[in-house]
């Protein structure tokens, strides 16, 4: 009994638990043509986003997160001040940020792309943290979020969900 646990615990130790991380859309990396999702969303004539993604959710997991560059081509600039998806109960903007040498992430409640400017949500700054995932979201699935702005106005973007990536 004591060896086979001995060979167990050793054929673990060679196998570390996964890790879990985001393949990132390059420029060769076209999404399936089957998809409506575009790596470029005229929003409308002042909004542009580009490269709109979500991380697949880990097997069990409740949350996920959403990435996007927001690009605002008119002479004002844009407030987000909020994002909402039926794919989750909450949908928050989050930031990251080292304090004491850790990484660490705190909501953040409204977001401001500049005039001629713009601003990216990625996973090592700014981005969407989706809260109670009701459903595992999965690799080439294509979610919509709703972004509402200061002035009241909302617009719909599209995430393409990628996939896990096992290192």
């Amino acid at each position: 009994m004591k060896k086979s646990s001995l060979y167990l615990a050793l054929l673990l130790s060679c196998f570390p638990a996964a890790v879990f991380a985001i393949e990132m859309p390059h420029a060769e990396h076209q999404p399936p043509a089957q998809h409506d999702y575009t790596h470029i969303q005229q929003i409308n004539a002042a909004l542009t986003v580009e490269n709109a993604t979500a991380k697949a959710t880990i097997p069990g997991a409740k949350v996920s997160s959403g990435y996007m560059k927001i690009i605002n081509n008119s002479d004002k600039a844009i407030t987000l001040t909020g994002a909402t998806t039926a794919i989750a109960k909450h949908t928050e903007f989050h930031r990251m940020f080292m304090r004491d040498s850790k990484m660490a992430m705190r909501k953040v409640d409204a977001l401001e792309i500049p005039a001629k400017g713009s601003i990216t949500l990625a996973s090592n700054g700014y981005h969407l943290m989706f809260m109670g995932v009701k459903n595992a979201l999965k690799a080439d699935q294509v979610i919509t979020v709703r972004m509402q702005q200061a002035d009241g106005e909302q617009f719909d973007v599209q995430l393409l969900v990628m996939p896990l990536k096992k290192h």
